[in-house]
């Protein structure tokens, strides 16, 4: 069926396109906060309910523990699974409504487990590709990665807002940590009630859902028929990808206390850093955007695997510098988050456009657990070797990773530029 008998079958008007991508904005700079906030703030966590522990001590625990709560990110497995049951709508409202509930939750925190629960928690919500879902299944094949970059450049309002936060609460004189858990309380709960009454179910999802094939499945059979693509072989190589790249995560959490402990950069250099990285990251987002759906989803994931590991090795050695510290830092750790996200974003599309509409969704989820389970070994055993080498160099090591991706990626990945999602089997 052609995107006009598509859109004539379920009667999409230009007017609801705009209201539905200004939504999904929404839902994305909420989700990209409530993804980030947590690692903007380590080191006051660690002085609010730590501060009797070594610096290294501390460091191993909360290793420890983000490894601990990254278990919550299996849940959203169990999400996209059920937005292939559900619906695409249901599920984006609630997981809306989850990050908001988990704030809450911190907000409130008394001690460090405390704490920790509610991060585990919010990590059942954030980092949700439903949005994602949610637009692929509406535009046409060619704008995909086109309308997923603007999205996602929209939602860094998330992260810039995060900042402003942090200017406001995290201070060199004291902080109020609990302030940075505003934001997604304010937007979330009226967000989540505006998604579920206003939004229409996705183009594609209706159809399948007249087709009727999903609900004669059992849960076992939904996560067999994954594996009984047209795209097995390389969905398969694509989740050791995100496996590798779940390990070596652990420079992205922890790097805000690794610049604290050298000591070298003040809490307000540490914040600016936050906010212009924010913007090197639309360097990522554009390139997808422009070149994703021209050059294809493999080149740069390639590109983007091997900036990676260069970028953390600049800002791990860079912090030390006495003269330069804060530029080679805000240099290097931009870098990182170019490639951070530009991986991400291509890792999403080449996942959604490798899996039929029946199940986008419980393939979607499985990468996130598959993603988490690496997360969670990483950072476990992250804690282990930060007590042997410290925080540094456990940084550089497992970054390697990193480099491996790319010869996976060339043998094993195939390229889905341009596939037609409704004629994917």
């Amino acid at each position: 069926m052609s995107e006009n008998d598509n859109e004539k079958l379920t009667g999409r008007s230009r007017k609801y396109f705009l209201y539905m991508i200004f939504i999904l904005m929404l839902v994305q700079i909420l989700d990209s906060y409530a993804t980030v906030f947590p690692g903007a703030i380590p080191s006051t966590i660690a002085e609010s309910f730590l501060s009797d522990k070594p610096q290294d001590v501390q460091n191993a625990i909360i290793a420890f523990a983000t490894g601990a709560v990254s278990i919550g990110m299996y849940f959203l497995f169990f999400s996209h699974y059920l937005s292939d049951k559900l619906g695409r709508k249901k599920m984006l409202s609630i997981t809306v409504f989850g990050m908001a509930l988990a704030a809450l939750g911190m907000f409130f925190s008394l001690n460090f487990v405390m704490y920790m629960i509610f991060v585990f928690f919010l990590s059942f919500f954030f980092s949700s590709d439903i949005w994602l879902i949610y637009i692929n299944e509406e535009v046409k094949p060619n704008k995909r990665a086109y309308y997923s970059n603007i999205i996602l450049m929209a939602g860094l309002l998330g992260p810039i807002i995060m900042v402003i936060s942090r200017f406001i609460f995290i201070k060199e004189t004291g902080s109020f940590w609990q302030g940075m858990t505003f934001f997604p309380m304010i937007i979330g709960f009226p967000l989540c009630v505006v998604i579920y009454f206003s939004l229409k179910e996705t183009k594609r999802y209706q159809m399948m859902k007249e087709k009727g094939t999903i609900e004669s499945r059992s849960f076992k059979e939904d996560i067999v028929s994954i594996f009984k693509t047209e795209s097995r072989k390389p969905y398969t190589f694509l989740l050791l990808i995100v496996f590798l790249r779940g390990i070596s995560g652990i420079y992205i959490g922890l790097f805000e206390k690794y610049i604290s402990d050298v000591g070298i950069l003040t809490q307000g250099q540490v914040t600016i850093v936050f906010l212009l990285v924010i913007f090197a990251v639309i360097i990522a987002y554009a390139i997808n955007g422009f070149l994703a759906d021209r050059i294809g989803r493999k080149p740069l994931l390639y590109l983007w695997s091997f900036i990676a590991p260069i970028s953390v090795l600049i800002w791990v050695f860079g912090a030390h510098s006495t003269e330069n510290a804060f530029f080679i830092v805000l240099f290097g750790y931009s870098l990182t988050h170019i490639s951070t996200w530009g991986a991400i974003g291509i890792i999403r599309l080449l996942t959604l456009e490798m899996l039929p509409t029946d199940r986008r969704g419980t393939g979607i989820g499985f990468r996130s657990l598959v993603g988490g389970i690496g997360g969670t070994i990483g950072l476990m055993l992250s804690g282990v070797v930060i007590l042997l080498v410290g925080l540094g160099t456990t940084f550089i090591i497992f970054v390697m990773g990193h480099f491996i991706v790319i010869p996976i990626a060339y043998l094993f990945l195939k390229e889905t530029k341009g596939v037609e999602l409704s004629e994917i089997k």
